[in-house]
Protein backbone atom coordinates (compact mmCIF):
# COMPACT_ATOMS: atom_id res chain seq x y z
CA UNK A 1 0.00 0.00 0.00
CA UNK A 2 3.10 2.17 1.30
CA UNK A 3 4.58 1.45 -2.76
CA UNK A 4 1.18 2.42 -4.32
CA UNK A 5 1.16 5.79 -2.37
CA UNK A 6 4.49 6.40 -3.12
CA UNK A 7 3.45 5.60 -6.98
CA UNK A 8 0.53 8.13 -7.09
CA UNK A 9 2.49 11.01 -4.90
CA UNK A 10 4.89 10.89 -8.13
CA UNK A 11 2.77 10.59 -10.40
CA UNK A 12 0.91 13.58 -9.46
CA UNK A 13 4.16 15.18 -9.24
CA UNK A 14 5.22 14.78 -12.90
CA UNK A 15 1.88 16.22 -13.37
CA UNK A 16 1.88 19.20 -11.81
CA UNK A 17 5.34 20.06 -13.17
CA UNK A 18 4.28 19.49 -16.46
CA UNK A 19 3.89 22.91 -18.36
CA UNK A 20 0.30 23.29 -20.17
CA UNK A 21 1.66 24.71 -23.15
CA UNK A 22 -2.11 24.33 -24.73
CA UNK A 23 -3.51 27.28 -22.74
CA UNK A 24 -2.77 30.53 -23.93
CA UNK A 25 -2.81 33.70 -22.43
CA UNK A 26 -5.83 34.95 -24.19
CA UNK A 27 -7.81 31.89 -22.76
CA UNK A 28 -6.92 33.14 -19.51
CA UNK A 29 -9.82 33.89 -17.50
CA UNK A 30 -8.18 36.15 -14.70
CA UNK A 31 -6.25 38.30 -17.46
CA UNK A 32 -8.54 40.17 -19.58
CA UNK A 33 -7.91 41.90 -23.02
CA UNK A 34 -7.24 45.45 -21.24
CA UNK A 35 -5.35 44.03 -18.22
CA UNK A 36 -1.72 46.41 -18.81
CA UNK A 37 0.54 43.40 -18.44
CA UNK A 38 -1.25 41.52 -20.77
CA UNK A 39 1.36 41.83 -23.65
CA UNK A 40 4.04 40.39 -21.85
CA UNK A 41 2.14 37.64 -20.17
CA UNK A 42 1.24 36.45 -23.59
CA UNK A 43 4.80 37.03 -24.68
CA UNK A 44 6.34 34.27 -21.98
CA UNK A 45 3.36 32.04 -22.43
CA UNK A 46 4.15 32.09 -26.72
CA UNK A 47 7.99 31.81 -25.78
CA UNK A 48 7.03 28.59 -23.28
CA UNK A 49 8.93 30.40 -20.54
CA UNK A 50 6.42 30.72 -18.09
CA UNK A 51 2.91 28.59 -17.99
CA UNK A 52 -0.67 29.08 -16.68
CA UNK A 53 -3.07 26.34 -14.80
CA UNK A 54 -5.58 23.49 -15.99
CA UNK A 55 -8.57 25.60 -15.42
CA UNK A 56 -7.31 28.64 -17.64
CA UNK A 57 -5.92 30.44 -14.88
CA UNK A 58 -2.91 32.64 -14.74
CA UNK A 59 -3.31 33.93 -11.22
CA UNK A 60 -1.05 37.11 -11.96
CA UNK A 61 -1.99 38.22 -8.45
CA UNK A 62 0.14 35.24 -6.89
CA UNK A 63 3.76 35.83 -5.45
CA UNK A 64 6.65 34.49 -7.23
CA UNK A 65 8.74 32.19 -5.62
CA UNK A 66 12.37 32.07 -5.98
CA UNK A 67 12.82 28.70 -7.52
CA UNK A 68 9.72 29.73 -10.35
CA UNK A 69 12.17 32.73 -11.40
CA UNK A 70 15.24 30.70 -11.22
CA UNK A 71 13.17 28.82 -13.93
CA UNK A 72 11.54 30.98 -16.25
CA UNK A 73 15.25 32.92 -16.49
CA UNK A 74 17.32 29.53 -17.40
CA UNK A 75 14.63 29.25 -19.65
CA UNK A 76 14.45 32.48 -21.43
CA UNK A 77 18.02 32.49 -21.78
CA UNK A 78 18.55 28.91 -23.23
CA UNK A 79 20.93 28.33 -19.85
CA UNK A 80 22.77 24.96 -20.09
CA UNK A 81 20.38 22.77 -17.94
CA UNK A 82 22.73 18.90 -18.44
CA UNK A 83 25.97 18.78 -16.54
CA UNK A 84 25.08 22.06 -13.81
CA UNK A 85 27.59 22.04 -11.19
CA UNK A 86 26.23 21.99 -8.06
CA UNK A 87 25.67 24.96 -5.84
CA UNK A 88 25.65 22.92 -2.98
CA UNK A 89 22.32 24.99 -1.57
CA UNK A 90 21.65 22.53 1.69
CA UNK A 91 17.96 23.42 0.83
CA UNK A 92 18.30 21.93 -2.78
CA UNK A 93 18.89 18.89 -2.79
CA UNK A 94 19.80 16.76 -6.57
CA UNK A 95 15.64 15.74 -5.91
CA UNK A 96 14.64 19.30 -5.83
CA UNK A 97 11.73 19.78 -8.89
CA UNK A 98 13.79 22.77 -9.89
CA UNK A 99 17.39 21.63 -9.00
CA UNK A 100 18.55 21.55 -12.69
CA UNK A 101 17.10 25.62 -13.32
CA UNK A 102 18.55 25.94 -9.88
CA UNK A 103 21.84 25.04 -10.45
CA UNK A 104 22.23 26.45 -14.39
CA UNK A 105 20.78 30.20 -12.57
CA UNK A 106 23.60 30.07 -9.55
CA UNK A 107 26.21 28.37 -12.23
CA UNK A 108 25.32 31.42 -14.32
CA UNK A 109 25.89 34.10 -12.05
CA UNK A 110 22.35 35.34 -11.07
CA UNK A 111 22.49 33.94 -7.73
CA UNK A 112 25.09 33.89 -5.07
CA UNK A 113 26.52 31.22 -3.56
CA UNK A 114 25.36 30.52 0.00
CA UNK A 115 24.09 27.96 2.53
CA UNK A 116 20.53 27.79 1.62
CA UNK A 117 18.56 29.67 -1.58
CA UNK A 118 15.25 29.30 0.32
CA UNK A 119 13.95 28.41 -3.14
CA UNK A 120 10.37 28.68 -1.73
CA UNK A 121 10.96 32.30 -0.45
CA UNK A 122 9.37 34.98 -2.44
CA UNK A 123 11.70 37.47 -4.64
CA UNK A 124 11.40 41.06 -3.32
CA UNK A 125 11.43 43.95 -6.42
CA UNK A 126 14.64 45.23 -5.04
CA UNK A 127 15.94 42.04 -5.35
CA UNK A 128 14.60 41.26 -8.94
CA UNK A 129 16.09 44.27 -9.95
CA UNK A 130 19.63 42.99 -8.80
CA UNK A 131 18.85 39.57 -10.77
CA UNK A 132 17.43 40.81 -13.82
CA UNK A 133 21.02 42.93 -13.88
CA UNK A 134 23.08 39.89 -13.34
CA UNK A 135 20.99 38.36 -16.24
CA UNK A 136 21.15 40.93 -18.41
CA UNK A 137 23.80 43.45 -17.62
CA UNK A 138 21.86 46.77 -18.31
CA UNK A 139 23.72 49.70 -19.60
CA UNK A 140 23.06 53.32 -18.67
CA UNK A 141 22.90 55.77 -15.72
CA UNK A 142 22.68 54.44 -12.13
CA UNK A 143 21.07 57.18 -11.12
CA UNK A 144 17.63 56.70 -9.18
CA UNK A 145 14.94 59.24 -8.41
CA UNK A 146 12.74 57.23 -6.17
CA UNK A 147 11.83 58.61 -2.65
CA UNK A 148 12.46 55.43 -1.07
CA UNK A 149 15.70 54.46 -3.17
CA UNK A 150 18.90 56.28 -1.86
CA UNK A 151 22.53 54.59 -2.32
CA UNK A 152 22.67 52.87 1.16
CA UNK A 153 19.73 50.77 -0.31
CA UNK A 154 20.43 47.21 -1.63
CA UNK A 155 20.29 47.35 -4.89
CA UNK A 156 20.18 50.95 -5.71
CA UNK A 157 22.25 50.60 -9.03
CA UNK A 158 20.61 47.77 -10.87
CA UNK A 159 17.15 49.63 -9.92
CA UNK A 160 18.37 52.62 -11.06
CA UNK A 161 19.58 50.92 -14.34
CA UNK A 162 16.00 49.11 -14.75
CA UNK A 163 14.04 52.04 -13.83
CA UNK A 164 16.41 54.09 -16.69
CA UNK A 165 15.59 51.04 -19.29
CA UNK A 166 12.18 51.35 -18.79
CA UNK A 167 11.76 47.63 -17.27
CA UNK A 168 10.11 48.89 -13.98
CA UNK A 169 8.74 51.90 -13.11
CA UNK A 170 7.81 53.08 -10.13
CA UNK A 171 4.45 53.92 -8.13
CA UNK A 172 2.52 57.51 -8.13
CA UNK A 173 4.01 58.48 -5.14
CA UNK A 174 7.01 58.58 -6.87
CA UNK A 175 7.95 55.37 -4.26
CA UNK A 176 9.62 52.07 -5.82
CA UNK A 177 9.12 49.88 -3.10
CA UNK A 178 12.26 47.56 -3.17
CA UNK A 179 10.86 45.62 -0.30
CA UNK A 180 7.22 44.78 -1.82
CA UNK A 181 7.21 41.03 -2.67
CA UNK A 182 6.62 40.42 -6.99
CA UNK A 183 3.78 38.52 -8.61
CA UNK A 184 3.52 36.71 -11.33
CA UNK A 185 2.42 38.99 -13.32
CA UNK A 186 5.01 41.74 -12.38
CA UNK A 187 7.87 38.93 -12.41
CA UNK A 188 6.74 38.45 -16.19
CA UNK A 189 6.08 41.87 -17.06
CA UNK A 190 9.99 42.94 -16.23
CA UNK A 191 11.62 39.53 -17.58
CA UNK A 192 9.36 39.89 -21.02
CA UNK A 193 10.37 43.48 -20.95
CA UNK A 194 14.15 42.68 -20.52
CA UNK A 195 13.92 40.28 -23.24
CA UNK A 196 12.37 42.37 -25.87
CA UNK A 197 14.88 45.84 -24.78
CA UNK A 198 15.52 47.65 -27.98
CA UNK A 199 17.17 50.77 -28.60
CA UNK A 200 16.17 51.39 -32.02
CA UNK A 201 17.05 55.22 -34.16
CA UNK A 202 13.66 55.30 -35.61
CA UNK A 203 13.65 58.35 -37.84
CA UNK A 204 14.01 58.58 -40.95
CA UNK A 205 17.51 58.66 -42.49
CA UNK A 206 18.02 62.35 -43.96
CA UNK A 207 20.44 61.05 -46.88
CA UNK A 208 16.90 59.70 -48.67
CA UNK A 209 14.07 60.99 -50.03
CA UNK A 210 11.08 58.50 -48.82
CA UNK A 211 8.21 57.48 -51.25
CA UNK A 212 4.76 56.76 -49.98
CA UNK A 213 1.34 54.93 -50.85
CA UNK A 214 -1.10 57.07 -48.11
CA UNK A 215 -4.93 56.99 -48.21
CA UNK A 216 -6.13 60.37 -46.53
CA UNK A 217 -8.83 59.07 -43.99
CA UNK A 218 -10.44 62.79 -44.32
CA UNK A 219 -10.65 62.97 -47.80
CA UNK A 220 -10.91 59.15 -48.94
CA UNK A 221 -8.25 59.77 -51.92
CA UNK A 222 -5.14 57.84 -52.62
CA UNK A 223 -1.91 59.70 -52.81
CA UNK A 224 1.70 58.94 -53.61
CA UNK A 225 3.43 61.19 -51.38
CA UNK A 226 7.54 62.47 -51.69
CA UNK A 227 9.39 63.01 -48.29
CA UNK A 228 12.68 64.88 -48.73
CA UNK A 229 14.41 66.50 -46.04
CA UNK A 230 14.23 69.86 -45.85
CA UNK A 231 16.04 70.99 -42.78
CA UNK A 232 16.82 71.28 -38.92
CA UNK A 233 15.15 73.48 -36.93
CA UNK A 234 17.38 73.60 -33.55
CA UNK A 235 14.87 70.73 -32.52
CA UNK A 236 13.11 68.27 -35.30
CA UNK A 237 14.12 66.74 -38.53
CA UNK A 238 11.77 68.73 -40.67
CA UNK A 239 10.68 66.63 -43.98
CA UNK A 240 8.97 68.45 -46.82
CA UNK A 241 6.14 66.06 -48.05
CA UNK A 242 3.59 66.54 -51.53
CA UNK A 243 1.93 64.41 -54.03
CA UNK A 244 3.94 63.36 -56.96
CA UNK A 245 0.73 63.00 -58.86
CA UNK A 246 -0.60 66.09 -58.70
CA UNK A 247 1.87 68.12 -57.06
CA UNK A 248 -0.41 69.31 -54.14
CA UNK A 249 1.97 70.23 -51.01
CA UNK A 250 1.05 69.12 -47.76
CA UNK A 251 1.91 70.02 -44.18
CA UNK A 252 6.18 69.36 -42.85
CA UNK A 253 6.36 66.29 -40.90
CA UNK A 254 8.73 66.94 -37.84
CA UNK A 255 10.47 64.25 -36.42
CA UNK A 256 12.67 64.55 -32.98
CA UNK A 257 14.64 62.23 -31.48
CA UNK A 258 17.59 62.74 -28.78
CA UNK A 259 17.90 59.03 -27.97
CA UNK A 260 15.62 59.15 -24.93
CA UNK A 261 12.78 60.71 -26.28
CA UNK A 262 10.71 59.97 -29.80
CA UNK A 263 8.46 62.14 -31.65
CA UNK A 264 6.63 63.53 -34.85
CA UNK A 265 4.39 66.02 -35.69
CA UNK A 266 2.59 67.40 -38.58
CA UNK A 267 3.90 71.33 -39.03
CA UNK A 268 0.87 73.38 -38.84
CA UNK A 269 0.99 77.59 -38.58
CA UNK A 270 -1.19 77.46 -35.35
CA UNK A 271 0.27 75.51 -32.66
CA UNK A 272 2.48 72.22 -32.65
CA UNK A 273 1.38 68.84 -30.97
CA UNK A 274 3.50 65.66 -31.42
CA UNK A 275 0.76 63.07 -32.86
CA UNK A 276 3.42 60.18 -31.19
CA UNK A 277 5.89 60.88 -28.25
CA UNK A 278 7.41 58.45 -25.99
CA UNK A 279 10.89 57.71 -24.19
CA UNK A 280 13.42 55.36 -25.47
CA UNK A 281 14.65 52.52 -25.03
CA UNK A 282 11.46 50.35 -26.09
CA UNK A 283 10.29 46.92 -24.85
CA UNK A 284 7.10 45.07 -25.43
CA UNK A 285 3.97 46.47 -23.36
CA UNK A 286 2.19 49.42 -22.17
CA UNK A 287 4.42 52.48 -22.36
CA UNK A 288 2.24 54.98 -21.87
CA UNK A 289 -1.33 54.91 -20.47
CA UNK A 290 -4.27 56.77 -21.18
CA UNK A 291 -4.41 58.79 -17.32
CA UNK A 292 -0.91 59.58 -17.97
CA UNK A 293 -0.45 63.36 -18.41
CA UNK A 294 1.77 65.29 -21.26
CA UNK A 295 1.55 65.95 -24.52
CA UNK A 296 0.08 62.75 -25.65
CA UNK A 297 -2.48 62.17 -22.71
CA UNK A 298 -5.81 60.61 -23.31
CA UNK A 299 -3.76 57.59 -25.09
CA UNK A 300 -2.78 54.16 -24.26
CA UNK A 301 0.46 53.29 -26.24
CA UNK A 302 1.86 49.95 -26.19
CA UNK A 303 4.42 48.34 -27.77
CA UNK A 304 3.05 44.83 -29.18
CA UNK A 305 6.82 43.73 -30.72
CA UNK A 306 10.59 44.98 -30.91
CA UNK A 307 11.21 41.45 -32.84
CA UNK A 308 8.20 41.87 -35.38
CA UNK A 309 7.57 41.09 -38.79
CA UNK A 310 5.98 43.27 -42.04
CA UNK A 311 5.56 43.28 -45.46
CA UNK A 312 5.66 46.90 -47.39
CA UNK A 313 6.56 47.99 -50.40
CA UNK A 314 7.31 44.60 -51.82
CA UNK A 315 9.88 44.09 -48.98
CA UNK A 316 9.56 42.25 -46.23
CA UNK A 317 11.05 43.50 -42.87
CA UNK A 318 12.41 41.88 -39.95
CA UNK A 319 13.04 43.44 -36.21
CA UNK A 320 10.14 45.59 -36.82
CA UNK A 321 9.14 47.66 -33.90
CA UNK A 322 5.54 47.75 -33.86
CA UNK A 323 3.22 50.21 -31.88
CA UNK A 324 -0.23 50.27 -31.37
CA UNK A 325 -2.38 53.03 -30.37
CA UNK A 326 -5.19 53.56 -28.64
CA UNK A 327 -7.30 56.85 -27.93
CA UNK A 328 -9.86 57.91 -25.36
CA UNK A 329 -11.91 60.08 -27.94
CA UNK A 330 -12.35 57.61 -30.64
CA UNK A 331 -12.45 53.66 -31.22
CA UNK A 332 -9.75 53.89 -33.67
CA UNK A 333 -6.78 51.69 -33.29
CA UNK A 334 -3.71 52.73 -35.31
CA UNK A 335 -0.60 50.75 -35.31
CA UNK A 336 3.03 52.04 -36.91
CA UNK A 337 5.41 49.78 -37.33
CA UNK A 338 8.90 50.98 -37.68
CA UNK A 339 12.70 49.80 -38.89
CA UNK A 340 16.04 50.99 -36.94
CA UNK A 341 17.44 53.43 -39.45
CA UNK A 342 14.55 53.15 -42.29
CA UNK A 343 11.97 54.62 -39.91
CA UNK A 344 8.02 54.06 -40.40
CA UNK A 345 7.28 51.56 -43.14
CA UNK A 346 4.32 51.05 -42.37
CA UNK A 347 0.78 52.44 -40.81
CA UNK A 348 -2.54 51.06 -40.09
CA UNK A 349 -5.50 52.31 -39.09
CA UNK A 350 -8.32 49.37 -37.67
CA UNK A 351 -7.70 47.40 -40.75
CA UNK A 352 -6.89 49.95 -43.37
CA UNK A 353 -3.29 51.12 -44.81
CA UNK A 354 -2.97 54.77 -44.26
CA UNK A 355 1.18 54.83 -44.75
CA UNK A 356 2.79 52.20 -46.92
CA UNK A 357 6.74 53.20 -47.67
CA UNK A 358 6.89 51.54 -51.45
CA UNK A 359 10.74 53.36 -51.91
CA UNK A 360 14.04 54.91 -50.89
CA UNK A 361 16.40 56.32 -52.88
CA UNK A 362 19.67 58.24 -51.98
CA UNK A 363 19.15 61.74 -52.12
Amino acid sequence: MKKMLKIVFALLLVVWLIPFESVQAASFKDVSKDNTLKTEIDYLVEKGIIYGYPDNLFKPDTNVTRAQVAAMLTRALGLQTTNVKDPKYQDVPITHPYYKEIAAAQNAGIFLSAQEFNPDATLSRGHMAIVLQRAFKFKGSGISYFTDVSPETSGYKEISLIANNNIAKGYDDGSFRPNLPLTRAHFSAFLARALTLSNPNLLKDTAYDYTYSHYSLKDKKQYTLKYQYSHYDDKNDVWAVSDLNSNKVFNDELLFSDGEFYGQAIAENVSLHYDLYFALPLRIGVIQHENDGGVTSGVRLTVKATDGTVQAGGVKYSNVIVLEEKSIYNDGVSTYYFVDGIGLVKELYNDVVVYELLDRTAN
